[in-house]
């Protein structure tokens, strides 16, 4: 019993060695394993930090151009602003043609309401028209008007239009409260940068829609429903796009017919009269049977081939 105790206090030894040897390791692959769960962590961050910087920049350049748009567009509706008023401001040119007939006085005076666009007095209307609005049937006609309006109070005559809108803001305003959607030609007359403001709220502000009505070649105004714009997946606009489209109408409304589409009616442009076309008119042949021809007893004289020359 005494002659193994070495070899067991050996093996034991031995034993104990390769134990803390596999515990070392142990460790050793857990800290790797930790060190690159870190490694790819921080690839991460990183990535998301570069993609977060891009993104700053693209917006803070976004912010930048769409801050300049702004400053310019403001200066611009200032400078118009000023020049209008300017304009306003210059004397009165002295009226060279004074209108006799009542419908004329009464166009001329909604006319000059409307290109100045203020209230203005029967002294105010008088020197541009040169004669009084607010007497006789003229004063009745231009207070029944649709485009006039008349204070009792202040006794001030201004141009109606047919909506109250004196900016972009109230055209957006009209255009989101018109369900069925609003023509320009109603807001016409509003102010003088009416149709401007509307073509712009579709074109640079993305705020309506603009489309034009096929038949009466109207532009009309719709507000956008967020409710029913979607995403599209990329593979379905693919499909729609691999869809043959026939190059003809008449083929075309044939395609629809078989899926049992109904096409709707194209409208028929006036191109114009046609140009004629001009027919060259044959020439008959010499009936020389029913002339009446002196020498009818020598028809031989004019079936034969004739002279070209009478020179000999």
């Amino acid at each position: 019993h005494r002659r193994h105790e070495p070899l067991a206090r050996i093996t034991r030894t031995v034993n104990d060695r390769s134990g803390a040897m596999s515990s070392s390791k142990r460790k050793a692959s857990v800290l790797e394993k930790t060190l690159n769960k870190y490694r790819s962590g921080q690839k991460a961050a990183s990535k998301i930090m570069t993609a977060a910087a891009r993104d700053r920049a693209a917006l803070d350049a976004r912010s930048d151009a769409q801050y300049e748009r702004m400053k310019r567009a403001a200066e611009k509706e200032k400078a118009e602003r000023e020049a209008a008023l300017a304009e306003m401001e210059m004397p009165v040119e002295p009226v060279k043609i004074v209108a006799t007939n009542m419908l004329a006085k009464q166009k001329h005076a909604i006319d000059t309401l409307f290109k100045q666009r203020r209230a203005m007095s029967n002294d105010d209307l008088r020197v541009f028209l040169g004669f009084d609005c607010n007497v006789g049937d003229l004063f009745e006609s231009l207070k029944a008007h649709d485009k006039v309006e008349y204070d009792e109070e202040t006794k001030m005559f201004r141009y109606k239009a047919k909506h109250d809108v004196m900016c972009k803001e109230d055209v957006l305003e009209l255009v989101n409260a018109t369900p069925d959607g609003l023509a320009i030609d109603e807001i016409a007359d509003a102010y003088v940068k009416a149709v401007e403001d509307a073509v712009a709220l579709a074109e640079e502000d993305g705020s309506v829609i603009l489309l034009t009505n096929t038949e009466t070649k109207k532009k009309v105004l719709f507000r956008k429903q967020p409710e029913y714009e979607v995403e599209v997946n990329g593979e379905f606009v693919a499909s729609f796009h691999e869809v043959e489209i026939p190059e003809h109408d008449v083929d075309f409304d044939k395609a629809l017919r078989r899926e049992g589409i109904e096409p709707t009616p194209r409208p028929v442009y006036d191109l114009g009269p046609q140009p004629e076309l001009v027919k060259a008119k044959k020439k008959r042949a010499v009936n020389f049977e029913r002339m009446n021809v002196t020498n009818a007893h020598m028809p031989e004289l004019f079936k034969a081939a004739q002279v070209d020359r009478l020179d000999g």
